[in-house]
């Protein structure tokens, strides 16, 4: 397998919508981002202002297209359309003045109205105008969705004017779809809290972490409601039921780093500050909380505009920096993620995450010496944390430092199974690495217990079976290993060409070509396939087609490194040598393994809690 094909290989081894906000697309493919970038608005006109912007948002720059918008605002400042959509792009981008600005002009229009008004009571709550803004938030009609989030934000105006018991009526009579508990206890036992009504604080808390099946409904409010309630008992000089309510929120997720924060905060006698403190951040709180809920595929882009309602009420707040850096890196925004991430103050119990986080961006930025060394620093500040060294591993072995890779994971291992965390993706990534060493004595024991921990995955499969091949180790249970992972991933150019080279590398040609075909036609542009491909072709005597293989070869994605060039454009001049089984194992590429994404996110590697890489 070629070197750049191995490195992917090793990069992945480690590692019903609001009608209030319908209709809004943030992110999109990215030639609209180049659009933006090659300067339409040189052309000084409102199409072409226009035109620059809509192409930035959809390439997901929205600080750029916030620039075009303001410059075809200049240009024409009473359309209505053209306020619209950038009354979106600058809420979408943080801007909240400008949302704001715009929201008054465009507040009673159909299109927009309705969004106009939440950022204007939204506006109005940071004010601290709670009377106005309730006027704002009673929005005729809404969907399940909106009402949820227009009553609490209303009951959190109530509070704010004094009405605390109108505040709680309010959510009390806010009936609706089935999920609406969870949300209404928590923002009551939150109220409660703000307003020193301590009982029923602890009352409306309870309701949510005394029903596990709320952990399916919302984990963050789960957790949320699991961490105020212990906050609250901690402040009431209650230890061991602050203690008890953490315990709730651990047993769902027994590695989430705010609620073993404040665990140790409490066992060492520290004061602990109140769950909100003032109506700002109760009302960021809820608009975070359901942000979150909807935060995943379509939902994703509303869930943006939330949590950036919620910036302009809580400015510094932790878990909005992380989730907005969640959203910013799965649009490759990776530099305003790092941006978010360091926002994330030291005495937060969110850091660490943060930090690992960070390294992991800073690699995907091309800045992988920076990356290496901050990552190395985690681990030196966190010795005894295992995702510090996953993290660490996964930009060594990116960058082929095997070597260190495997130290880290060695102590990874370390760290894990005393601890009962093992896991099967520990020993492959060592595995792995141990490979890449030419160690197959430590090697194949780690793929084999990665199997033995989860039989079924079919990445170890693939590779543990690929290699015993390449070596004439096994032949039958390696090949039987391959074609499992087909079964379990039929759908898998790669894995699939990973089967039809190892019959390449058997002589099994005609079944070779059977199954490389099926992989190009997965994966119709990975060089290495289409080269394989091309090798069987040659071997069954379809010599035009292997060279049009090869040279599709040449210039598919990702681009093949320089020696591989070098190689294929041996084949296109003067084909494959004669065929023999001794010459195709001494001159044949090194058997590949199932290549996947690139370096996944920490909270992608490994199951995580919501908002926090795990320990």
């Amino acid at each position: 397998m070629p070197q750049q094909r191995h490195a992917r290989l090793v990069l992945a081894a480690l590692i019903g919508l609001s009608p209030l906000v319908s209709g809004i697309a943030l992110a999109a493919g990215t030639d609209g981002a180049v659009a933006a970038r090659s300067g339409l608005s040189a052309t000084q006109t409102l199409s072409g202002a226009y035109l620059a912007a809509k192409s930035a948002q959809a390439g997901g720059d929205l600080s750029a297209a916030t620039g075009f918008y303001a410059e075809a605002l200049a240009l024409d400042p009473a359309s209505e359309p053209l306020q619209q959509d950038a009354m979106f792009a600058f809420l979408a981008a943080g801007n909240f003045d400008e949302t704001a600005e715009l929201a008054a002009k465009i507040r009673d229009t159909p299109e927009a109205g309705k969004v106009a008004r939440l950022a204007l009571g939204v506006d109005l709550l940071r004010k601290g105008r709670y009377v106005p803004a309730i006027a704002e938030f009673d929005i005729v009609d809404p969907s399940d969705l909106d009402a949820v989030l227009l009553g609490h934000l209303s009951a959190w105006a109530d509070a704010g004017a004094g009405n605390v018991d109108g505040a709680l009526s309010r959510l009390k009579e806010l009936q609706g779809a089935s999920w609406y508990p969870i949300f209404n206890d928590y923002q009551s036992g939150l109220i409660a809290t703000f307003a020193n009504r301590p009982d029923v604080a602890r009352s409306a808390f309870s309701a949510v972490i005394e029903d596990p099946a709320n952990a399916q409904t919302s984990p963050d409010a789960f957790l949320a409601a699991a961490e105020a309630l212990a906050r609250l008992e901690s402040r009431a000089g209650k230890k061991d039921a602050a203690i008890a309510a953490l315990d709730k929120g651990l047993d769902v997720a027994d590695s989430y780093d705010p609620l073993l924060h404040l665990k140790a905060r409490i066992e060492k006698g520290e004061t602990i500050e109140p769950a909100v403190a003032s109506v700002k951040d109760g009302a960021a709180e809820s608009l975070y909380i359901l942000g979150q809920a909807i935060n995943r595929g379509d939902g994703q882009q509303v869930a943006l505009l939330y949590f950036q309602l919620a910036r302009a009420l809580s400015p510094t707040d932790p878990n909005l920096m992380m989730a907005l850096a969640g959203i910013a890196e799965r649009n490759d925004q990776v530099d305003q993620a790092i941006a978010y991430y360091r926002q994330i103050p030291a005495d937060s119990g969110l850091q660490r995450a943060a930090r690992l986080q960070t390294g992991l961006d800073l690699w995907s930025a091309e800045r992988k010496e920076e990356a290496k060394d901050h990552l190395r620093k985690a681990v030196a500040d966190y010795p005894d944390d295992l995702q510090a060294y996953l993290a660490l591993a996964d930009v060594l072995a990116a960058d082929k430092a095997y070597a260190e890779a495997a130290e880290a994971l060695d102590k990874a291992v370390a760290i894990a199974v005393p601890a009962k965390k093992e896991t099967w993706n520990l020993y492959y990534q060592r595995g792995i690495a141990h490979e890449r060493l030419k160690a197959w004595d430590k090697a194949e024991p780690d793929f084999r217990k990665a199997l033995e921990l989860s039989p079924d995955q079919p990445q170890v499969l693939n590779y543990l079976g690929y290699s015993m091949v390449d070596m004439n180790r096994n032949l039958d249970e390696g090949l039987d290993m391959i074609k499992r992972a087909v079964e379990l991933r039929p759908n898998d150019g790669y894995i699939i060409d990973s089967l039809g080279w190892a019959y390449f590398r058997l002589a099994r040609f005609d079944d070779a070509v059977e199954q490389l075909e099926r992989a190009v036609l997965i994966t119709p542009v990975d060089p290495t396939i289409n080269d394989h491909l091309g090798d069987a072709y040659w071997r069954v005597g379809r010599t035009r087609e292997a060279r049009f293989q090869w040279s599709r070869a040449l210039v598919g994605e990702p681009k093949p490194e320089a020696a591989e060039v070098t190689k294929i454009e041996a084949k296109l001049k003067d084909g494959l040598p004669p065929e023999t089984r001794k010459a195709e194992m001494e001159n044949g590429k090194p058997l590949k393994a199932e290549a996947q994404k690139p370096l996944a996110t920490a909270s992608e590697a490994v199951p995580a809690a919501p908002k926090v890489v795990p320990n």
